[in-house]
């Protein structure tokens, strides 16, 4: 929007008043200021608005809109309850089937280097679980969510640079400058989305170190690759129920320390990412594309004649990803949301969930702000809840790298982590019991128990991924679909994504059924990890895994 000189004009419900005489500022007042117009800034005024339309809501995004699709951001993948999220609480389902790819879930690809692909050993799904997951253009959503708030009458103003910020109980203020004007903003409620410039967290001093180390690089190439291709075999091909469909997943190119993803998006671009551990990343120059190229020729040579088919797009190197912080939610009306406040890693895709949370909870207390309520016990405890959630979720990674080669350690990780995942995080998500607060408490002891498992589950990993293990390749398939436990918590969270029916009742009578099962799974999971021989499998670990065993233990 170009600054207008004297006038006062409407901007969607906030005025904006300019040339203020006292120093030539151009003023917004405004219910909800949110600094940040990507995926998380743009999803929360969607989301509230739609909750609380009366609302005045201003963004501001330093980037302009129509931002660039392909390149507008890295994260282009979502699982089961960023994907729900995104479709059904802000309503986006015509916009996911008419630009998103259906992803064909996550597959890992593990030992040397082999002369045909099909040698690689491979661990992924012969068909798919229910509920649908997608590969997402980041530019495509936000360029949307743009036009929709739009048309709702939401501010936004892109292109513009914060440069200061002033909280206090009853008044936030922020600082703006665009097109060569200033830009002063007040509001009830100041919401930081603004991604790694941690706005809120430096004035506020909130910035907390984790000890999860973890390194990146990614980058975007305009050609379609598909992996389907790296092979000619026939029994390769045929071993999914789609053949063809490989290069739909999530693909990962599994090594000591690191992984690499390989992630197709709907025009036609395709996005790569390298994942490292510090000792991983220690071991070639990533400053440079070239330099990268270079480690990636050594270990993935299929690959890297594939990169090197394409246009580059985009390159960007990030140490030391991750990162936690202090506190997320105030009842003196700010909040932090995306990557602006968490980030634990890219493994497992947990972003747009994080922004699903976070939204979540601060679009309630807006709404109970909105309608006179006190929030000072809501707050406590949806902070509480989210750092719980985080701590979760980043226990999956810390200390745990080292083990990403590990055939044997990556089939066992995977079937616990998407076990945990579905069976707990994903049903409070999917049953909307989360801003149920008395309900939350109640289920506290219980999630505190299932939360101490998976603890203790994560550290027997970490003591074998300390060991580095790689197995030779045999080109075996590892097949997550034969595994029972996986297909029932699957359609658990099917039904739960329906409505399911029964309150309060069902999800806590759900919810101990899944920690019976995890109880259960862990047990199994702990004897296979370190377990060489192929002695007969209990009836309990049947009804659980299946034959699965053989897979994972096989020579």
């Amino acid at each position: 929007m170009a600054v207008a000189h004297d006038a006062s004009v409407k901007t969607g419900a906030t005025t904006l008043l300019e040339n203020d005489p006292a120093g030539h500022v151009g003023k917004v007042n405004t219910d909800i200021a949110i600094l940040g117009g990507g995926l998380a800034g743009l999803a929360l005024a969607q989301q509230i608005s739609n909750a609380n339309p009366d609302l005045d809501i201003c963004v501001l995004e330093k980037n302009r809109f129509p931002v660039p699709e392909k390149t507008a951001k890295v994260g282009e993948s979502t699982v089961e309850i960023g994907s729900r999220y995104l479709k059904t609480t802000l309503g986006m389902e015509q916009h996911f089937t008419d630009r998103h790819l259906r992803k064909h879930g996550l597959r890992c690809f593990f030992g040397e280097p082999q002369q045909d692909f099909c040698q690689q050993d491979e661990l992924g799904v012969s068909e798919l679980f229910g509920i649908p997951t997608y590969q997402i253009d980041r530019g495509a959503i936000e360029n949307y969510l743009r036009n929709s708030l739009n048309a709702r009458g939401v501010s936004i103003f892109d292109g513009a640079q914060i440069s200061d910020v002033s909280i206090s109980k009853h008044d936030k203020t922020v600082l703006a400058s665009r097109d060569g004007a200033t830009i002063k903003i007040e509001g009830r409620w100041l919401i930081d989305s603004a991604g790694r410039r941690n706005v809120l967290k430096s004035a506020l001093d909130l910035s907390r170190d984790n000890d999860h180390k973890g390194n990146a690089v990614w980058f975007r190439i305009d050609r379609q690759i598909k992996i389907d291709n790296w092979t000619a075999d026939r029994t390769w091909q045929d071993r999914i129920v789609e053949p063809q469909t490989r290069w739909l997943s999530t693909n990962h190119l599994m090594g000591p320390g690191y992984w690499v993803w390989i992630i197709p998006l709907d025009n036609g671009a395709t996005s790569f990412g390298i994942v490292m551990d510090d000792e991983a990343f220690g071991c070639a120059d990533f400053s440079s594309f070239e330099g990268m190229m270079s480690w990636l020729r050594d270990r993935h040579p299929i690959c890297a004649d594939e990169v090197a088919k394409g246009e580059l797009l985009d390159y960007v190197c990030l140490r030391n990803y991750s990162h936690s912080c202090k506190q997320l939610f105030s009842d003196q009306g700010w909040g932090i949301t995306g990557e602006a406040g968490v980030f634990a890693d890219p493994f497992y895709s947990p972003g747009s969930d994080f922004i699903a949370f976070g939204n979540t909870f601060i679009t309630d207390l807006v709404s109970r702000w909105q309608s006179g309520e006190d929030v000072r016990i809501q707050t406590r405890v949806y902070d509480k809840v989210y750092q719980s959630f985080f701590a979760s979720t980043l226990s999956l990674y810390q200390g745990n790298y080292g083990g990403f080669g590990d055939r044997r350690m990556m089939s066992l990780k995977l079937v616990w982590d998407y076990a945990y995942y579905w069976g707990v995080l994903a049903v409070l998500f999917f049953r909307e019991v989360l801003t149920d607060s008395q309900f939350m408490r109640e289920l506290s002891p219980q999630l505190q128990n299932v939360q101490a498992l998976n603890v203790s589950v994560q550290d027997k990993f970490r003591k074998r991924a300390k060991l580095r293990v790689v197995q030779q390749a045999r080109g075996l398939f590892i097949n997550q679909y034969q595994v029972p436990c996986l297909r029932e918590l699957s359609a658990r969270l099917d039904r739960s994504s329906s409505g399911g029916g029964g309150g309060e009742s069902a999800v806590r009578e759900e919810l101990l059924s899944n920690c019976a099962l995890l109880e259960r799974l862990a047990l199994h999971i702990g004897n296979l990890l370190f377990d060489e021989s192929i002695k007969p499998i209990s009836a309990d670990e049947i009804s659980l895994l299946g034959e699965y065993r053989y897979s994972v233990l096989a020579a």
